[in-house]
């Protein structure tokens, strides 16, 4: 596999920035904001995403490894694509990826998942992204998000289970955006951000 993911089965750093959801269960994309209220604490809001939606992801960027959800939060021990896989640190760990991606509507995020229906699908996203790196020099490739598609996996423990796997396609090419190179920003001391609702990606909008 292009991602060097297995079959069976240095911790990255730094400010986190927000998050893309994927569910492997209902096939909804989900971004992750967090708003700062009158009292001055933090909360989280999530915003389903209104299919479909584009945006710019960093595939020379991408990291994998292993990601274990723990009670302190995720904890992510992850490498560049291309070098030595990490050594997976304990039997809850499991094998992930964690890529950024951009548009103007979302701002820059990451999104991460240890699934391995979703793993598969951005082993061969990347494996696209690689055969056409070529053709498109110094550029990145729009990503089209268009729903998920309905799996069926037989397993001896529970039998049929069924699940979503994220439905996306090279639609483009680009320039690197500015946006893609922007720094996770500190939390503000005492400002209120208003909730506010995502406008949806609009086909032809200037999206990068």
């Amino acid at each position: 596999m292009a991602l060097g993911f297995t079959e069976t089965t240095s911790s990255g750093g730094g400010d986190f920035l927000p998050i893309m959801k994927f569910s492997a269960k209902d096939g909804s994309f989900v971004r992750q904001d967090r708003h700062q209220t009158s009292e001055g604490t933090w909360e989280k809001s999530e915003t389903e995403m209104e299919l479909p939606f584009k945006v710019v992801m960093d595939m020379d960027a991408i990291e994998v490894g292993f990601i274990a959800f723990t009670t302190t939060g995720p904890d992510f021990r992850f490498v560049k694509v291309g070098e030595p896989m990490p050594v997976k640190p304990s039997d809850e760990h499991k094998e992930g990826f964690r890529i950024k991606m951009y548009n103007k509507e979302i701002s820059l995020r990451e999104m991460s998942s240890s699934s391995k229906i979703v793993r598969n699908q951005m082993n061969d996203l990347h494996d696209a992204y690689l055969a056409g790196k070529a053709d498109n020099p110094g550029k990145m490739p729009i990503i089209e998000i268009t729903g998920s598609d309905r799996i069926q996996i037989e397993t001896k423990a529970q039998g049929t289970q069924t699940f979503r796997s994220p439905k996306w396609s090279i639609a483009g090419w680009v320039d690197r955006p500015a946006g893609m190179d922007a720094q996770a920003a500190p939390e503000p001391a005492a400002t209120v951000a208003p909730a506010t609702v995502v406008p949806s990606v609009v086909e032809g909008a200037d999206l990068f």
